[in-house]
């Protein structure tokens, strides 16, 4: 039977949105037929986006990095520390990078090889024929593997750091490989914040989780999109993408795969409530979420218009099977 969703209450009110958000990105890990998306957080620091992506390691399929090469990631793959989530089609997950911008530390023949892998792993899965491809035959049973990256970069690294970072974002297309959401932090919300921490409300026997532990699927599952909610979320990806364009010039999305990221954040959102289908309640989601699916910085509200459920960490995740979801 369908169910009502509830978010994991935590320590960082109004972040409700990002939650989101992350959660939904690693669902789409286990959505068939569609891609696996990758998410990138843009905000100050304080914000709370690396507290948010770290509760969420403890889930299968997801792996927590502080440094990223494509050379450290195979060497992961070789050493069994990363393994793959599904073999047919092969699948890896998510990679959780708390920040981004030590992606672009490295020498320039180093971030060129990563970013021609994290090409690779978040498109057309991963081929001998690159430089990241050292291992020789040691690498061929991960050749097509996916995956996908959720991480977050504070807004100097990604706005003033010397167009260093932002000009490695767009090669190869990167950029529009990913759904990037910037967001800040109002001073309303703000106040909110920081009485509550004058109660001692952020202390961890408040009833806030440790872990943000999903419910996952067995395998993949396919997931219907109706043709009236598939041209809502059209629509939607072109009006982002000219938003992403007037911020990038000369850069320009045309919004293909943005297109194909919202339809699988949709999907995610019926997968986890255990339906076989896309319904307005997915859809009218993704638009409030896409209010921060932009370069413009938009504050986060002081409520979220979607349950948020407390309690004390999950520490052990209920699986469902693809016959518990119906149409």
């Amino acid at each position: 039977m369908p169910r009502v969703y509830e978010l994991k209450k935590t320590e960082l009110e109004g972040t409700e949105p990002i939650q989101d958000l992350i959660d939904l990105t690693i669902h789409t890990a286990y959505v068939k037929f569609e891609r696996i998306n990758s998410l990138l957080l843009v905000s100050e620091t304080e914000a709370g986006k690396t507290e948010l992506i770290k509760k969420f390691r403890k889930n299968k399929g997801v792996y927590p990095r502080r440094r990223f090469t494509a050379y450290g990631i195979i060497k992961d793959l070789l050493e069994g520390q990363i393994k793959v989530l599904f073999n047919s089609p092969k699948i890896l997950g998510h990679i959780l990078v708390y920040d981004y911008s030590n992606v672009f530390s490295y020498k320039p023949n180093t971030v060129d090889s990563t970013i021609e892998f994290l090409d690779a792993l978040t498109e057309e899965g991963l081929a001998p024929e690159s430089s990241y491809w050292i291992k020789g035959n040691e690498l061929e049973s991960y050749e097509g593997l996916k995956g996908g990256v959720i991480a977050g970069i504070n807004t100097f690294s990604f706005f003033t750091s010397g167009g260093r970072v932002r000009a490695n974002l767009y090669k190869g297309g990167w950029f529009s490989r990913n759904m990037v959401c910037t967001y800040d932090i109002s001073e309303t919300l703000l106040t909110k914040i920081f009485d509550s921490i004058g109660r001692g409300e952020y202390r961890a026997d408040r009833g806030f989780v440790d872990y943000i532990v999903l419910q996952l699927p067995m395998k993949r599952i396919d997931v219907g999109l109706p043709e009236k909610y598939a041209i809502e979320i059209r629509d939607l990806a072109r009006e982002l993408a000219e938003d992403y364009t007037r911020d990038l010039r000369p850069y320009k999305l045309k919004g293909i795969r943005l297109n194909k990221s919202l339809i699988s954040l949709a999907k995610a959102s019926a997968l986890r409530e255990c339906r076989g289908y896309v319904n307005a309640d997915d859809v009218d989601r993704i638009k409030y979420l896409s209010q921060w699916m932009n370069l413009k910085m938009n504050h986060l509200k002081l409520n979220y218009p979607f349950p948020v459920k407390g309690g004390r960490g999950v520490r052990f995740v209920e699986v469902f099977t693809p016959r518990e979801i119906k149409g």
